[in-house]
């Protein structure tokens, strides 16, 4: 058996192993490096080592301790607790409503920052009967569509593997189509799970409201979760309020690096400008934490360091592969393909099935480099969109509650619902193996291959 063929088996046992041992991937992709890159190819542990990113490391400390610091002063939950307000008892907004503060969160750093929102978001549809699978599908659009913004680990995941082959990648441009995506999603199941009678009660509400004289205590009158009416005149309402804790310097200071972080980078990138992101974040983390010590230190806890271990061990494994060749076997194969098209929906289908039971990251991090040859001349998909299809329809999959995210929105379910959520989420998670590179593929690559 040629070496190739051996190290491209040693990574779908990495891939088994990891789901059925549950072994942590990147470890284990560490480890299958070593044996391969040393014992098989015979190259040297400072050869093997070479192909370890150390950007993406950088990235990874500096944006997770950036957002480490945000939580730990109480500046996302400050935020979400603002966000809420302006949604009010606006029951057909309030999916909508939570699906942007989650996303927003998902956005900071790691996008399991956004499971806070969930029990949030879950408890609220059961006190304003809204459907509890609705609700749960907004939260996963929001995990997933945030998940691949340029601050967050996915989409400096995408990119610095989509770098590390020489793939062009605009970061903005996935976030935009990821955002785009989970919207459509979101609405598609808005209107399958009770949609329209959520804006009808909404309307409702806003007639009654305008109706009233506003005297009297029927002007202050709340209704409760289980239907009854609570009289309150409008200061006793005010009165038995809880008061929201006001913005605290050191939120503020957090606030505005954000808006300096991401407002810096977007600029820069679409100046061409060459700047490590993780530098910028962990730059100003480290001024952050210069500010309040205390807090710096308990930031340091929220370092995700196993995912950049993940990364690590995945991008170092894959590094292995392309210089003993077995990455332009693969490119020799895929030219041999009559339909390209066929062969990259079978990537993203791949890509979708282990992504639902596995991890994310892992299979983005492996299936990129092995997907570039459908992407170079000759490959039949050149300059499209096949790497944001593969990422998007990798990331779809993840509300089936055999992984972290669906089975975190399974959990925070109430337990009357919880049984008929799990199989909601089952059966729609499922589909999106086959759906998500359809509908990615459709409008993503078809278009411009005869453009």
């Amino acid at each position: 058996m040629s070496p190739e063929i051996i190290a491209l088996i040693g990574l779908a046992a990495v891939f088994t192993i990891s789901s059925v041992r549950n072994v942590h991937m990147g470890a284990l992709a560490l480890v299958a490096a070593f044996i391969i890159g040393i014992g098989v190819v015979g190259e040297s542990l400072k050869d093997v080592l070479g192909g370890f990113p150390v950007d993406a490391l950088i990235i990874l400390v500096g944006i997770t301790y950036l957002f480490g610091l945000a939580h730990e002063t109480g500046t996302i939950k400050w935020l979400v607790d603002r966000s809420l307000d302006l949604i009010g008892d606006r029951v057909a907004l309030l999916p909508w409503g939570l699906w942007a503060i989650a996303t927003a969160v998902a956005c900071m750093g790691t996008s399991h920052a956004a499971f806070a929102v969930v029990p949030i978001a879950m408890t609220l549809a059961h006190s304003h009967r809204i459907n509890s699978t609705m609700m749960g599908i907004a939260m996963s659009s929001a995990i997933v569509g945030g998940a691949l913004a340029p601050t967050s680990i996915v989409g400096i995941t995408v990119q610095t593997v989509a770098s590390e082959a020489n793939v062009p990648y605009n970061a903005a441009l996935m976030f935009g189509l990821s955002i785009g995506v989970n919207a459509l999603v979101v609405l598609i199941a808005f209107f399958m799970f009770g949609g329209r009678e959520l804006i009808a009660r909404t309307r409702a509400g806003s007639a009654g409201r305008s109706g009233s004289t506003g005297e009297g205590p029927s002007s202050g009158g709340t209704r409760s979760a289980s239907g009854g009416t609570l009289t309150l005149s409008r200061t006793e309402a005010q009165v038995q309020a809880p008061a929201r804790p006001k913005l605290e310097p050191m939120q503020l200071l957090v606030i505005i690096s954000i808006f300096v972080l991401v407002g810096g980078f977007f600029t820069l990138t679409q100046l061409d400008v060459d700047v490590n992101l993780g530098v910028v974040a962990l730059t100003i983390a480290v001024i952050l934490s210069l500010v309040d010590p205390g807090v710096g230190r308990k930031a340091i806890a929220r370092i995700d360091w196993s995912t950049t271990l993940l990364l690590g061990g995945i991008i170092t494994y894959v590094a292995v592969l392309t210089r003993l060749g077995a990455i332009d076997q693969l490119g020799e194969a895929a030219r041999s393909v009559s339909q390209p098209l066929l062969a990259a929906f079978v990537i993203c289908v791949i890509a979708a099935l282990v992504s639902a039971f596995a991890s994310t990251i892992g299979i983005i991090g492996a299936l990129i480099p092995l997907a570039v040859p459908l992407l170079v001349p000759g490959g039949g998909l050149e300059m499209t969109g096949f790497i944001y299809a593969l990422a998007i329809s990798a990331s779809l999959v993840d509300c089936a509650p055999f992984g972290t995210t669906g089975a975190t929105i399974v959990a925070s379910t109430v337990e009357e619902h919880r049984s008929t959520v799990n199989k909601h989420l089952t059966i729609w998670g499922l589909s999106m193996v086959i759906i998500g590179p359809v509908i990615t593929l459709g409008v993503l690559v078809v278009p411009f291959l005869w453009a």
